[in-house]
């Protein structure tokens, strides 16, 4: 017999958020480990004392951030979306079952006006490092690895550098003097809505071409994709449990930017942290003169993978220490932080960012380093 749908039987529901929440779902893991009276503490500062309207509590916007990047959420509107929708949401944020979701205006006023240049993302993600630092967590042997991740911006904005002209006068050129001349000028050339740019005979390079949209992205292209106005980021790995100890996002300068983003990492986190590596693991591309005795005379073994061409001292000084098993062991683990790039970027945002700006985007990578980091105590935490 064929079952017919039930009707609303009762007007009201008493039921408890939490109770929605299955016991293994990842928002209840991860919740325990982050500290939201750490969160007031960090936040008090960009808050008037007594006068003004109350405002929404600032652990609340952060667990939202956060909770959104886990779900892969990438815009505003997306994550008001998820937050109307997904009870487990609400509760990892604190909110309850009737409570009115904020709009979506309000977290990139929050990001852009309250918490603009705020080194916030970055004390919240070395807690997590402290915390993996206290419970013994934080092995002696790192590895160290770069990956691209595209700016928000297209080809299209990407255009010739003028000389001698300040910014806004540039901006001005390339947009028009209005609107409508603006308009006007797109519709008559390429029609309405997306424009149409011819590149034919015309060379383009960082030297000499930027993007009006993202001004501090580079062109820059990995294997066999065109280049994309992109971004460099570099990542600091301990091995033992795969815990991040050190994330950022540079300007894209070539091989050079992983060579002085590692270097960047490595002294940050024993003038932050205390914290100092015994190995450092990485590919060829750190198979670098320069870069190895920098490590040399930090008291640091360079354990990089070796190239054939290169014969200088300290090349074949990580020759000879190819040999040992705590370079070989050192190699295997250094395969590890490319897997941490991957989950970033299949399931947290990390394959385009979604903001503009050098500071907006490390910001954007610390939060994402910062939820790496969770998920792998969130992890250990069933293991110990």
């Amino acid at each position: 017999m064929m079952g017919d749908a039930e009707a609303q039987s009762t007007f009201f529901h008493a039921v408890c958020l939490e109770d929605l929440v299955p016991q293994d779902h990842p928002l209840r893991k991860i919740r325990p480990l982050v500290d939201t009276e750490r969160i007031r503490e960090l936040c008090k500062d960009y808050y008037c004392a007594d006068n003004g309207r109350p405002s929404i509590p600032p652990e609340q916007l952060f667990l939202a951030w956060l909770g959104g990047y886990l779900m892969g959420c990438r815009s505003d509107r997306k994550l008001v979306m998820q937050l109307q929708c997904d009870m487990a949401f609400r509760w990892f944020v604190g909110l309850d079952i009737g409570s009115k979701v904020w709009d979506h205006s309000t977290f990139a006023r929050n990001r852009c006006e309250r918490f603009e240049g705020a080194d916030i993302f970055e004390t919240l993600f070395d807690d997590t490092i402290r915390h993996a630092k206290e419970r013994g967590l934080v092995s002696d042997h790192w590895s160290v690895d770069g990956t691209l991740v595209r700016a928000n911006a297209s080809h299209k904005s990407v255009t010739a550098i003028v000389p001698n002209q300040t910014p806004g006068a540039y901006r001005q050129e390339l947009s028009g003097k209005t609107r409508e001349e603006r308009t006007k000028k797109r519709d008559d050339e390429c029609g309405p809505k997306n424009p149409t740019v011819k590149w034919e005979g015309e060379k383009r390079s960082n030297a000499t071409h930027r993007s009006t949209t993202d001004p501090d992205s580079r062109l820059a292209c990995k294997g066999r994709e065109g280049a994309q106005p992109s971004y460099h980021v570099n990542g600091v790995m301990e091995n033992r449990n795969r815990i991040l100890v050190g994330v950022s996002a540079e300007v894209f300068h070539g091989q050079t930017s992983e060579r002085e983003g590692a270097l960047s990492l490595i002294d940050r986190a024993k003038r932050k942290l205390g914290l100092k590596p015994k190995t450092l693991g990485g590919d060829k591309g750190y198979f670098e003169g320069k870069l190895m005795s920098a490590l040399d005379e930090r008291g640091i073994k360079p354990h990089i993978a070796t190239l054939e061409r290169a014969n200088q001292p300290i090349h074949l000084k990580v020759k000879k220490m190819a040999k040992t098993l705590a370079y070989q062991a050192s190699q295997r683990a250094r395969k590890r932080i490319e897997e941490l790039w991957g989950e970033g970027k299949e399931q947290h945002g990390l394959r385009r960012f979604a903001r503009r700006g050098l500071e907006r985007v490390r910001q954007e990578a610390l939060m994402i380093g910062w939820l790496l980091n969770l998920k792998r105590l969130a992890g250990l935490q069933v293991a110990v």
